[in-house]
């Protein structure tokens, strides 16, 4: 009451923002008619920090009001389609998980400065973050395959070793391993790139072919890598082997030591893959961004040769045809953003439209699946890159 008055004093009026609250807080007012499901997540990463009083840099700056308007509209939108518990789920589940994936790639940003710096990292803060995340995908995968399209950046950015870190701890998962395995995995996506903090910013964004000299330089940041992370105490050593092997290829062509199929280690491989794939979603200096499917069509021409056939079939199976989250358009010149997958039907999913057939944002979400009568007709053309037609990844989530 005290609180309450103190603002009356102060304030003429007071905005709560619900899509900076987490979990069953967002969904307070639907309670009485939608009761939560599961028990509330574990302290979040934040939490852990301040008991363990670990310096993190601050949280991203506040969204603009019309972004947090549009964003919270999405996600009332969510958790109003009455018919599809599926997307209630994943409300819940986004607004979970963003704080804690924030968190977690803010504590990587801190941990790669300690390291460029000489000093010790806190291995335990991080593997917490990692544990809350994984957390996460074992609640509901779709929702930080969402959420990894939105923070989707540059290639080297913290985002793209998060992204790294997450489909390595999936694939990790579909292929049926256990929490330790998977956390490992988790930290070696995180960490695997560290050393390019040490290459030339230019020669990062060279758009013509590297020289020799070049390619060599770009190929000594696994050494960099390992050089950096060799002195923390508490890094499992299955990390460091996959740090070591990640830029290794089936067929013996990947460096630093030339080694081929089982001597890379199933871990490693999957390291590849995963970093690979994540790579060729973003624009680069000598390529833009591909879509989902035509980058899935690139790795999976490479089977056999540079990747694990078995593997790469898995990692189809695994990440599917058109994830949650990302861009498609349709056969009628539409363009949407999939909502949920047909495990039946890979190719028929349930899509929000968000640009009409004349490219022109819609007026009003609207819902379709596929798999319905109603839209027999209608097939996706192709998946896109999420700049597609001028639409960023925060588009692509706001709708």
């Amino acid at each position: 009451v005290d609180e309450i008055e103190a603002f009356r004093s102060k304030c003429r009026f007071v905005v709560i923002d619900r899509t900076l609250s987490v979990g069953d807080v967002y969904a307070e007012a639907k309670r009485e008619r939608d009761p939560p499901r599961r028990a509330a997540p574990t302290p979040s990463v934040t939490t852990v920090a301040r008991e363990k009083k670990v310096l993190r840099r601050p949280l991203p700056t506040v969204e603009k009001a019309e972004l947090r308007t549009r964003r919270q509209r999405f996600l009332n939108f969510l958790h109003d389609l009455d018919d599809n518990d599926h997307a209630r789920e994943l409300a819940r589940e986004l607004v979970t998980v963003e704080p804690t994936f924030d968190e977690l790639s803010g504590a990587l940003q801190q941990t790669v400065e300690t390291l460029e710096e000489g000093g010790s990292v806190d291995v335990g803060y991080v593997r917490e973050g990692l544990r809350e995340v994984l957390g996460s995908l074992q609640r509901n995968a779709d929702a930080l395959t969402w959420l990894l399209q939105l923070k989707r950046m540059d290639e080297y950015s913290f985002d793209h070793a998060m992204e790294v870190s997450v489909n390595m701890m999936r694939l990790g998962s579909h292929i049926g391993w256990r929490k330790k395995y998977l956390l490992n995995l988790g930290f070696a996506g995180l960490l695997q790139d560290v050393g390019k903090t040490r290459l030339p910013p230019e020669l990062l964004a060279k758009t013509e072919a590297l020289t020799a000299a070049e390619r060599e330089t770009v190929h000594s940041h696994v050494a960099t890598s390992l050089e950096l992370l060799y002195e923390q105490s508490g890094l499992p050593t299955e990390v460091m082997v996959i740090v070591s092997r990640h830029h290794e290829r089936w067929d013996g062509s990947g460096y630093p030591r030339g080694l081929r199929s089982d001597d890379i280690g199933l871990a490693s491989e999957i390291a590849g893959l995963v970093d690979s794939f994540c790579a060729m979603l973003k624009d680069k200096p000598y390529r833009p961004a591909l879509g989902h499917q035509e980058a899935l069509e690139e790795l999976y021409a490479l089977r056999g040769t540079q990747f694990n056939t078995v593997l790469m079939e898995q990692f189809v199976q695994c990440i599917g045809l058109y994830p949650v989250g990302g861009l498609v358009e349709l056969d009628s010149g539409e363009v949407g953003v999939v909502i949920q997958q047909n495990q039946v039907q890979r190719s028929r999913p349930r899509v929000l439209l968000t640009l009409d057939a004349d490219k022109e944002p819609v007026r009003i979400y609207t819902v379709i699946d596929l798999r319905e009568a109603a839209h027999a007709d209608r097939r996706i053309a192709r998946s896109l890159p999420s700049n597609a037609y001028g639409l960023s990844a925060r588009d692509n989530y706001l709708g």
